[in-house]
């Protein structure tokens, strides 16, 4: 069933489309925000991988130079490993998450974010990020989420949530957080020297921003949202093999 939803996100139309692609993975999410469009899917094994003491989870951000409007020309007509980019997207997207999986999981999961359009005043890396929390939220992968990603940027003094590409490189902030219902579970920034107390405001700010759009991810869950499936719970068939 082909469901779309719609919030408003730092002055533009967060588009969310719900199983308009993907209908074999656990859980997909094609994501709009102004021209920019991201396919968020969350995928996972039906049993765990043996042998193994830590959650194989696996996060893919993959750029396309076509969402740009840009084909490789010349003698190379595909394009080459992730970029610098990339690999930074997919551990700021890894991090928040991974905690949120139950520590006894083992299955294989694997988040991956396409790049299909870029739009320079959306960036497509915050909606990678909160795609994949989508995606894993309706999916029947356990997780206790949601959770949710804000950039804030600075000019001037003056906070810019979700910056475009241009006010995100020349601001003198480069702030990303990650939120649950309950606390900020994740922070990665960059700036000029700024007061603390500039700092600690702009936390603050995203968190509030981070509870409506959980807030929107609830409304998705329960409307279309699977149930999550039964699992081996790998610690516990440890200590039953020692004893």
């Amino acid at each position: 069933m082909f469901k779309q939803y719609e919030m408003e996100l730092a002055g533009r139309t967060l588009r969310v489309d719900i199983g308009r692609v993907c209908a074999q993975a656990n859980g997909a999410a094609l994501m709009h925000y102004g021209d920019t469009v991201v396919l968020s899917t969350a995928t996972a094994s039906k049993e765990p991988r043996e042998g193994i003491d830590f959650f194989p989870l696996s996060v893919e951000y993959e750029e396309k130079m076509y969402a740009a409007g840009k084909i490789p020309g010349g003698f190379n007509k595909r394009e080459g490993k992730a970029s610098e980019n990339a690999i930074l997207t997919s551990r700021v997207i890894d991090r928040p998450m991974r905690p949120l999986f139950p520590k006894d999981y083992r299955n294989d999961v694997t988040l991956n974010n396409m790049v299909m359009s870029v739009d320079e005043n959306c960036r497509p890396e915050l909606l990678a990020m909160i795609g994949s929390a989508i995606a894993t939220s309706i999916s029947d992968i356990p997780f206790d989420g949601p959770c949710a990603t804000t950039q804030i940027g600075m000019i001037d003094g003056e906070f810019i949530v979700n910056p475009s590409q241009a006010q995100w490189q020349d601001g003198d902030l480069q702030l990303t957080v990650a939120s649950t219902k309950q606390k900020v579970i994740m922070i990665e920034a960059g700036a000029n020297e700024i007061p603390e107390d500039k700092m600690i405001e702009a936390i603050y700010k995203a968190h509030d921003i981070n509870q409506t759009i959980i807030a929107f991810i609830d409304k998705i869950v329960a409307e279309v949202g699977k149930e999550k499936h039964s699992y081996v719970a790998v610690l516990f068939l440890q200590r039953c093999l020692r004893l």
